[in-house]
């Protein structure tokens, strides 16, 4: 008969190292960023699929549904995944939940690997998740600044001097006016 072990049973705070400690306030603050991006992505979501909706451009719509799919299907996945590792059945594979986290769903894989304590050891795993985590947020950060950055500002430089820069040198055309003669 397999023991029952807690999923939510942590190390004394004097035994862990100070890598575990960094790494857990990390994981921490990611899986805080996590529900926020999942409610935005929802809210969003349900914004523009209502009568009087928000409009957003299709692709967006689709990443945004494809990240609330595939954050359930990841958080399911590691759950299901932590309760056969505990009881020694056949396990999922890495790349299965690497494949639902890729394709949207890091944050429910992020929110289920910390609630189960899910692959937090395991620095192959980790290291991977991470980097699809940066690929994510660096597209969705990317789509922001080309979607709400006003197109003819610029940005707050506080190291430019106020009146000691040089005036702005508009090219001229070289090709003389049409109707000119010469």
């Amino acid at each position: 008969m397999a023991s029952e072990v807690n999923f939510f049973e942590d190390p004394p705070m004097a035994q862990r190292t100070f890598v575990q400690n960094f790494n857990s306030r990390l994981q921490s603050g990611l899986v805080i960023f996590s529900f926020l991006w999942l409610s935005v992505a929802f809210f969003w979501l349900y914004r523009a699929v209502t009568l009087a909706g928000q409009k957003i451009d299709f692709f967006v719509a689709i990443y945004l549904f494809l990240t609330i799919l595939c954050s359930l299907v990841g958080f399911v996945l590691a759950f299901i995944d932590k309760r056969r590792s505990v009881r020694d059945r056949p396990r999922i594979s890495e790349q299965t939940l690497h494949a639902f986290s890729l394709a949207g769903g890091w944050p429910g894989t992020c929110i289920g690997n910390w609630l189960f304590r899910h692959k937090t050891q395991k620095t192959s795993y980790q290291a991977m998740f991470w980097l699809i985590v940066l690929v994510h947020l660096s597209i969705v950060s990317y789509c922001l600044y080309l979607t709400w950055w006003p197109a003819n500002s610029e940005p707050a430089n506080i190291s430019k001097p106020p009146s000691t820069s040089l005036p702005r040198i508009t090219p001229q055309p070289l090709l003389p006016p049409t109707g000119a003669t010469g």
